[in-house]
């Protein structure tokens, strides 16, 4: 007797989630503009930014940077309004209106000191008193204070050097530090970093650490000692963490694109 032939089991189709919809044209799928320079999303929006310039823009010349709150409706931009080294950051409060687009509280330059800079990476404490912001020229600006307002607002350099700042985050700790010399105490746990968003902040499942993707391996990190590191060979190009899960964009060596 022939042995009975093994029934070969289906493949499972891969379920994909619905596409976005434009209201705006007739529920037609929601195509992306060109020139998109900034994303993120947070409080259940996502939000692009982009070079085109067009009546009513949030910026005259062009997009650089955007940051979502996850817990507020309050979204932080960085752009230009003019040619040269001019960044502008903008805090909108999407939940309120200016004659139908979100309202802009408040605008204030982005310069390290004196001299000019362009910025590099963008973040924003929940609490909305503290924003950080890192510039090319290896400078850490952090603005205290409410930054919605102009008002009872202070910013102060944190760091100076001379490497591109290419990632922030601000990280929630049970500690109290009593200062006297008015600084804030600095701790290098290491001595190289990554390329242009290849860091991340992970949850508070795996203990808020900080995630830094370089071309080797992938290092994480607590706010007083480096933790354990995965090796992860291919040039990382965009390291992000959502929901539990950690997503690399890796550029393919050998795609001659």
């Amino acid at each position: 007797m022939l042995p009975k032939k093994k029934k070969r089991k289906k493949k499972k189709k891969a379920s994909c989630h619905d596409t976005v919809k434009d209201p705006s044209d007739g529920g037609k799928t929601f195509i992306l503009p060109k020139g998109i320079s900034a994303s993120d999303s947070g409080r259940g929006h996502v939000v692009l930014g982009d070079i085109l310039v067009q009546p009513d823009d949030a910026y005259k010349l062009r997009v650089t940077h955007l940051f979502q709150l996850k817990q507020h409706s309050i979204l932080v931009s960085v752009g230009q309004d003019e040619h040269g080294i001019n960044p502008l950051v903008k805090v909108w409060n999407l939940d309120k209106r200016d004659s139908g687009n979100p309202l802009c509280t408040r605008i204030f330059p982005a310069v390290p000191g004196n001299k000019p800079a362009e910025v590099s990476c963008l973040s924003v404490h929940e609490n909305l008193n503290f924003m950080a912001i890192g510039f090319t020229d290896g400078s850490v600006v952090l603005t205290k204070g409410d930054i919605t307002r102009d008002r009872h607002s202070k910013t102060l350099t944190l760091h100076e050097g001379s490497c591109p700042v290419t990632g922030l985050a601000f990280r929630q700790m049970a500690k109290c530090y009593t200062l006297s010399n008015k600084e804030y105490p600095k701790v290098e746990l290491d001595t190289h970093g990554c390329a242009l968003c290849c860091s991340s902040l992970a949850d508070p499942s795996q203990d808020s650490q900080f995630i830094v993707a370089g071309d080797e391996c992938v290092y994480l990190y607590q706010p007083d000692e480096r933790g354990p590191c995965f090796a992860f060979d291919g040039h990382k190009l965009l390291t992000h963490w959502h929901r539990g899960y950690l997503f690399l964009l890796i550029k393919d060596v050998k795609s001659p694109n």
